[in-house]
């Protein structure tokens, strides 16, 4: 044998064969006690956490971390990492104390003792943090469910659109552990439908069934077979009878990634292992000093915040041998798959992958003249989300089953379904909760997507919306039917008390344009901010104003029509209420009154204006009148006077938009009197 082929050879085998003895000589069942007793630390120390989880169910992550999950050491954001989304949040000192055994980098020991503490790298619910490592870990219940749901919709449409047969350049897993408090949740029912549905096979739902819920064991309050639920949502279903078997567990996974189906493992666990009250409710979210120091000295090898260091040091090698290789071997199918393409391509495949910002002007390719006259608000919307769809590849998204009327659907960009992947229109049907969480683990996989329904029933997307501000993810809700003059439904179809809501909720971006031009700067500062936020729109038609623009957006409010002489009073409107205003305006003239109009499409940005633009748009010494059809009282920011908000305080009726009004006294005759005795 040639001499350099000879060491090379030694050198590969001393390689592999010390790899190997690392592996064998690495104490698993140690590693998770090790794991317990860390969790347990953390907890102990910031005196409040979840114990039970912790003990109970530490094999199962450690089974997944050790054995399955792809990951990079180093390049935390890697698009092809597998997700894990751990939608029991409550367990987020578990998995601080894997990814500290992990890497060290990531989180060190002072991370780790200042769990829970303000400012530390270690809150009570992490919810998404990449620079951390994590992918999503969802306090409220469920969430982390279907978020996961959306995050494989995500793989699967970037599969489909970047790779081919011999390349998979989006070929991740997407592992999501739930809690029997997760799957009572309504939202995993509706996303675990979805998911069925569109046969997402790279979705595998780790399921820590122990029983037990914070008021007692679930037979007190929970019915539900499981196993037979899921089977008949046409999901594969795997069964692990001792849930602290390493073992057992990683045969269930490895079955699972071989399934065709979306897979949920049923692990039975024993909450709070080790513990005097294991199997309890009282482990659940309490952890006594005499039972920590028990559990500590039954299973832990040396004192507080102390382990096996060379176990660890073990632990550590196998990670790295394990996943070491992950991204370059990627990388290198990558170059392989980009020569094949064209430089068109390749900029839309490395958009997505490094999640780069927008930079498309709507007003530079849209034709305002041909496209928009004479168009309801909503027609007007289809035409320039058609329009975005053709320059933003990673734009998508769907309704809760009502497109037809709220009108976000894309022309000529196909279905997403099992049959194809690479469709850009997902029908999430009468699923409003779960696609708002969908919607959210889309974008956590750098799609710029949106979601649509009527804004009354933006109530059910609240959690989802609130998830979307708290991880500032770029998810745009589109509200269509905007007041009580959607007609005659009656009041459960008429918002009135929806707009406060989404307004009150901080990072969100709540957008109410009153015609065309504002609408499309209300996009432009949208795909630009790529920030969660709300697009509300009338059902109905609207007229274009003279003096509206795109670039009022930014300010939030700004003048659409002044006074000849003098100055008698401001009116103030957002969307469709803006053309009422204009139609009082020259009401009020004839009764020798002159007002100013100002149009607000989006409340928060012009509040968050200088004093010196305020006073400029209203000046003080003035008086202001606003006009909204919502109890908003967001507004009286602006007002001197209580009663000079025409606002809607009550649920609205059933009846045609002329008699509606009447009724409320908001027409116009009724609205120049109001103005008159008071002016």
């Amino acid at each position: 044998m040639d001499k350099f082929v000879y060491i090379s050879f030694l050198l590969c085998y001393n390689f592999t064969y010390e790899s190997r003895d690392i592996v064998a000589k690495l104490n698993n069942e140690q590693m998770i006690d090790d794991i317990r007793c860390l969790a347990l630390d953390m907890i102990n120390e910031a005196g409040s956490g979840h114990p039970g989880i912790a003990l109970g169910a530490a094999p199962i992550l450690y089974t997944l971390f050790t054995k399955h999950l792809n990951f990079d050491l180093n390049k935390k954001d890697w698009c092809n990492r597998d997700r894990f989304v751990m939608s029991a949040g409550h367990g987020s000192a578990l998995l601080y104390a894997i990814l500290y055994c992990i890497n060290e980098n990531d989180y060190n020991m002072n991370d780790l003792k200042n769990f829970r503490n303000l400012y530390s790298k270690t809150p009570g619910h992490p919810e998404y943090n990449l620079d951390n490592r994590i992918d999503a870990t969802t306090g409220p219940l469920g969430q982390g469910f279907a978020t996961s749901v959306g995050m494989a919709m995500a793989g699967k449409y970037l599969d489909s659109n970047f790779g081919n047969k011999k390349i998979g350049l989006f070929d991740y897993y997407v592992y999501t552990f739930v809690s029997d408090g997760d799957l009572m949740e309504g939202v995993s029912y509706e996303a675990a439908s979805i998911a069925s549905k569109f046969n997402l096979d790279n979705l595998i739902v780790l399921y820590d069934a122990n029983g037990v819920t914070l008021d007692g064991d679930t037979e007190e309050n929970y019915i539900d077979n499981i196993v037979s639920v899921y089977t008949g949502l046409d999901w594969e279903v795997l069964y692990v009878k001792k849930g602290d078997s390493i073992k057992e567990i990683n045969k269930a996974i490895i079955a699972a990634k071989k399934s065709t189906r979306p897979c949920l493992i049923v692990i039975n666990t024993v909450i709070g292992m080790y513990s005097k009250y294991e199997g309890t409710n009282k482990i659940h979210g309490k952890l006594e000093l005499d039972d920590y120091r028990e559990i500590r000295k039954e299973i832990g090898t040396g004192d507080k915040w102390e382990l096996d260091k060379a176990n660890l040091a073990l632990y550590r090698q196998a990670i790295r041998d394990r996943v070491d290789d992950n991204y370059n071997n990627w990388y290198h199918d990558y170059e392989e798959y980009i020569k094949g393409i064209d430089e068109a391509e390749v900029n839309s495949l490395n958009n997505i992958i490094n999640n780069e910002s927008i930079t498309l002007k709507l007003d530079k390719v849209i034709d305002t003249e041909k496209l928009f006259t004479d168009k309801d608000l909503r027609d007007v919307n289809y035409q320039i989300m058609n329009v975005i769809s053709a320059f933003v590849p990673n734009f998508m998204g769907g309704s809760a089953d009502v497109s037809n009327s709220t009108k976000t659907y894309l022309k000529g960009r196909e279905d997403f379904n099992s049959d194809n992947y690479t469709g850009r229109n997902i029908a999430f049907g009468v699923r409003e909760h779960a696609m708002g969480s969908i919607l959210n683990g889309m974008a956590l996989c750098n799609l710029r997507v949106f979601g649509s329904c009527f804004l009354a029933f933006s109530d059910y997307l609240k959690p989802a919306i609130r998830m979307s501000a708290m991880m500032k993810l770029p998810v745009t809700y589109i509200f269509t039917h905007d007041s009580i003059l959607v007609g005659q439904d009656g009041a459960t179809h008429q918002p009135v008390e929806q707009l406060a809501m989404l307004r009150s909720i901080p990072n969100l971006h709540v957008y109410r344009p009153a015609d065309y031009k504002e609408l499309i700067g209300s996009w432009n500062e949208i795909l630009e901010l790529g920030e969660p936020s709300c697009l509300i729109l009338p059902r109905g038609h609207v007229k274009t104003q003279e003096f509206t623009n795109q670039a009022g957006i930014k300010y939030g409010a700004y003048i659409i029509s002044e006074v000849k002489k003098s100055l008698d009073v401001i009116l103030i409107a957002s969307g469709s209420e803006v053309e009422l205003a204009m139609d009082l305006k020259e009401e009020l003239i004839k009764n020798y009154i002159e007002a100013r109009v100002v149009t607000v499409p989006n409340l928060d940005n012009f509040l968050a204006q200088d004093s010196d633009y305020i006073n400029e748009v209203l000046p003080k010494g003035y008086r202001k009148v606003v006009i909204e059809f919502s109890n908003d009282s967001k507004w009286y920011k602006l007002l001197d006077l209580e009663d000079d908000f025409i606002s809607v305080n009550d649920f609205g009726k059933s009846g045609n938009e002329e008699d509606i009004l009447k009724d409320f006294e908001l027409d116009i005759p009724s609205l120049v009197m109001r103005i008159k005795n008071k002016v």
